[in-house]
C-alpha cells in the first residue's frame, strides 16, 4: 500500500510540474509578444519625435474610422 501510494504521490508531483511548465511557457510567450509590441511602441514614438507619420499608424487610425462610422 505504501509503495503504491509513493507512486501516485510521484505521479500527483509530476503532473503538478508539467501544468506549472505550461504555465510558465504561456506567460513567458505573453511577455515576449508584450516586448515585441512594446517595442513596436517605442519606434513609432521616435518616428514621430522626428516629425515622421509611421504607416502602421494611419493604418490604424484609418481602421478606427471605419468602425466609428460604421456604428
Amino acid at each position: 500500500r505504501s509503495r503504491q501510494s509513493a507512486r501516485e504521490c510521484r505521479a500527483r508531483k509530476k503532473l503538478r510540474y508539467q501544468y506549472l511548465e505550461e504555465l510558465v511557457a504561456d506567460r513567458e510567450k505573453a511577455v515576449f509578444a508584450l516586448r515585441k509590441e512594446l517595442e513596436k511602441y517605442h519606434l513609432w514614438a521616435k518616428e514621430i519625435d522626428a516629425g515622421k507619420t509611421p504607416e502602421e499608424i494611419q493604418s490604424v487610425l484609418e481602421d478606427l474610422n471605419l468602425k466609428q462610422e460604421q456604428k
